[in-house]
């Protein structure tokens, strides 16, 4: 059967495949964010176990939003602007990053999905058998 992550734990392993992105791709979000993306929802999508599943399909958007408004803040902080005083400069701020990651959120969600339909296409298939029966040994 292999590994079999907790739900919170993928969601906690997208996350820091998302953040590497961020970091690999220098802030852009082009083929090095995309590929770090869509490579940790497919891996992450194939861990989780089965009743996870469908919470970290949908998961990639969410997860995006929450690393880049961190790092939007952390980009603030870091070249020593103010804070956010109002809405409109967190949406000046955010806004862009939502819009350049968008086609990337997107694959990631669909890869995720082919994903949950390969196991669970596959997990019927599979033969069942109770683990408290011991195998029989030829002597």
């Amino acid at each position: 059967m292999g590994v079999q992550l907790p739900t919170l734990a993928a969601l906690a392993m997208l996350a820091v495949f998302t953040q590497t992105g961020v970091w690999v791709g220098g802030g852009d979000f082009g083929w090095a964010f995309g590929v770090w993306l869509v490579g940790g929802t497919l891996v992450v999508s194939a861990l989780v176990r089965r009743v996870g599943l469908w919470t970290v399909a949908p998961a990639p958007p969410l997860v995006f939003v929450v690393v880049a408004v961190g790092n939007a803040a952390w980009e603030r902080q870091s070249k020593r602007y103010a804070p956010w005083g109002s809405s409109k400069e967190f949406v000046a701020d955010a806004v862009p990053l939502l819009v350049n990651g968008f086609p990337w959120m997107a694959a990631a969600v669909g890869a995720a999905l082919l994903v949950a339909v390969v196991r669970i296409v596959t997990w019927g298939k599979r033969k069942c058998r109770s683990s408290s029966i011991d195998t029989a040994v030829d002597g």
